[in-house]
């Protein structure tokens, strides 16, 4: 299995900039602008999400096949498809839920990334992504769920204040 580049490390720790600033101006800004904001960040999580999935689709389509030795390359390039497509239903599902209950969109958001984190160990065990990957998977998404939970945190605190 080939080693993650080091350009994926850094654009992969730079993903988490605009969540970072979105979380931010929820906890400093006027209560005016924060609404908007947590649009905003249910929006860029729905689009970390899918571009999760489509690490897979990715690694699914290199030719050649990355695969484990001994493992048929139909059926782990199937699962990595299905897997590729899943977190994007899932933003998808959290935008629009997003319309109605912000909050929901959210915990949708969380259950969404904790979730492709179990599958992506599972297939690291197996030796299905690169050396590195798990690492910065761990990183990302720490941070994501971090965010996600503040701003959840937040829209609950201006229920009761309003």
């Amino acid at each position: 299995m080939k080693r993650l580049p080091l350009l994926a490390i850094i654009m992969g720790i730079a993903s988490l900039i605009p969540i970072i600033g979105c979380t931010c101006a929820i906890i400093f800004l006027s209560p005016t602008v924060t609404p908007r904001m947590l649009e905003v960040t249910v929006g860029y999580g729905a689009v970390m999400l899918s571009f999760m999935g489509a690490v897979h689709w990715g690694l699914a389509l290199e030719t050649p096949a990355i695969i484990t030795p001994g493992q048929e390359a139909g059926k782990t390039n199937t699962y990595r498809l299905l897997l590729g497509s899943v977190p994007a239903g899932i933003g998808w599902l959290a935008l629009c839920a997003a319309m109605f209950h912000e909050q929901a969109a959210l915990l949708m958001l969380m259950a969404g990334f904790g979730g492709m984190l179990v599958v992506e160990r599972m297939a690291w065990r197996k030796g299905a992504m690169p050396r590195g990957y798990m690492t910065l998977q761990w990183i990302v998404v720490t941070v994501v769920e971090v965010c996600l939970l503040t701003v959840t945190v937040m829209a609950l605190s201006w229920k009761y204040t309003a």
